[in-house]
């Protein structure tokens, strides 16, 4: 069993996450000022089944509700004071108490930490690929599948693989 004094197996990457998250923020404002110089005024903002556009949205309107989106959400994820404030019984997260007990409240929240911010930077990532979308979607007048389907799937495969690191890190030794 480690003890503070001890480093762990497999420390969290905590520094690396918020490299990413910020990387992936900064990306995101790229496709931002892109889309707002390379869309028409007004953009499709809803397709029917059959890949036509059926609703309109200015694209001032829309990059007003996602770059607070785009940015805010993956900003606020990032805080850490903002964690390291919460009471310990409202953090949920696999072996809690085997952590707390054992007075590694820190990694444990190093662990949450490494957890929220690579799913910052995803989120971040994934609104930046809907703006891509949306741009697409301008441009051709029709939206096919792929184009929505292959972000959706990395951004789901990627936050599961973030989840499951979450797991095992916070798995206590045998």
């Amino acid at each position: 069993m480690p003890s503070p004094a001890q480093p762990h197996r497999n420390p969290p990457s905590e520094r690396a996450a918020l490299v990413f998250a910020i990387a992936s923020i900064l990306v995101f404002l790229g496709f931002s000022v892109w889309f707002w110089v390379q869309t028409p005024e007004n953009v499709a903002t809803h397709f029917d089944s059959g890949g036509q556009p059926d609703d309109w949205t200015s694209k001032a309107g829309l990059l007003w509700i996602f770059v607070p989106l785009g940015v805010g959400l993956p900003a606020l994820l990032s805080i850490r004071p903002l964690y390291e404030k919460l009471p310990a019984s409202l953090i949920n997260a696999p072996h809690k108490e085997y952590w707390l007990e054992r007075g590694e409240k820190t990694y444990l929240v190093d662990c949450l930490m490494e957890l929220l911010r690579i799913t910052a930077g995803l989120t971040a990532l994934l609104v930046a690929a809907i703006l891509v979308i949306i741009a697409e979607g301008a441009r051709s007048a029709t939206m096919s599948e792929w184009l929505t389907f292959v972000p959706t799937v990395i951004f789901l495969i990627a936050t599961g693989l973030a989840v499951w690191r979450f797991y095992r890190k916070l798995t206590p030794p045998r």
